[in-house]
């Protein structure tokens, strides 16, 4: 009996499409997600491709069981992964694959705790700001005291002159604060600004069900540490609930401004 051919582009475009409808999702959030695991981001137009006609590339199908939590073939399962979905080697690189805008699009809640939080300060125009807390959103950052002395251990970890890192961070809590000056009277208490004095260990923002963490490293500045994405899940928690509480706990023990 002859064997029968398999159709392979048939099957990896019908695992595309399987995964995007157990998952529940559009194709513009499908795309999204699978931004977060790979190291670019696809369009929803290469998306409904690989699902109709085109064949899905390599790394895609991958993916595909990372997302659905089942085991992939010579590596680590779902389970094992926990709510950890991509991993950058920088914040540069972090950066590039999902700037500013894109992380806080529509976003209902923006929780930040580090050092300066460039991120938020230098990477999101004041407009954009303004639109978020218009459209109902609440921010909550916290920044390392420019006059505390936790600052200036860290200077001389990273190398820097003494009050530059302090210079940095009192010009980006300005920055935050002239935004919500800038804000109706009705919705100042929308963004709350805050700051901490204690020893660094992590820069985390939570984005909604999104959380960028990246450790402090000794004698090694953020921005060349690495960014750890973890998406909340409601079956599969692991770290989420970890900067959560970080966050908070960082945030009862801070300063308002």
């Amino acid at each position: 009996m002859p064997t029968e051919r398999r159709d392979l582009a048939a099957i990896a475009r019908e695992q595309v499409a399987q995964t995007r409808q157990t998952l529940g999702l559009s194709v513009e959030d499908f795309a999204s997600v699978l931004g977060e695991t790979l190291a670019w981001q696809p369009t929803a137009g290469e998306i409904i491709s690989w699902e109709t006609s085109s064949v899905p590339p390599g790394d895609i199908i991958l993916a595909l069981p990372i997302l659905t939590g089942r085991p992939r073939p010579g590596g680590v399962d779902g389970d094992q992964l926990g709510d950890l979905v991509a991993v950058y080697r920088s914040r540069s690189q972090f950066s590039t694959h999902m700037p500013p805008d894109q992380l806080m699009d529509g976003a209902n809640t923006v929780r930040a705790v580090g050092l300066s939080l460039n991120l938020l300060t230098q990477g999101f125009a004041d407009r954009r700001w303004h639109d978020l807390i218009e459209g109902g959103a609440q921010v909550r950052c916290l920044f390392l005291d420019p006059a505390g002395s936790a600052i200036q251990v860290r200077e001389a970890e990273e190398g820097f002159p003494a009050g530059q890192l302090s210079g940095l961070t009192k010009l980006n809590i300005e920055t935050l604060m002239r935004v919500r000056d800038r804000l109706p009277d009705d919705l100042r208490n929308r963004m709350e600004l805050a700051v901490y004095d204690d020893t660094l260990r992590f820069n985390v923002v939570l984005v909604d069900d999104v959380c960028i963490a990246q450790p402090y490293l000794t004698e090694s500045r953020r921005v060349d540490s690495p960014a750890f994405v973890i998406r909340r899940r409601q079956h599969r928690t692991c770290l989420y609930p970890v900067f959560d509480q970080f966050f908070e706990t960082q945030w009862g023990r801070g300063r308002k401004l």
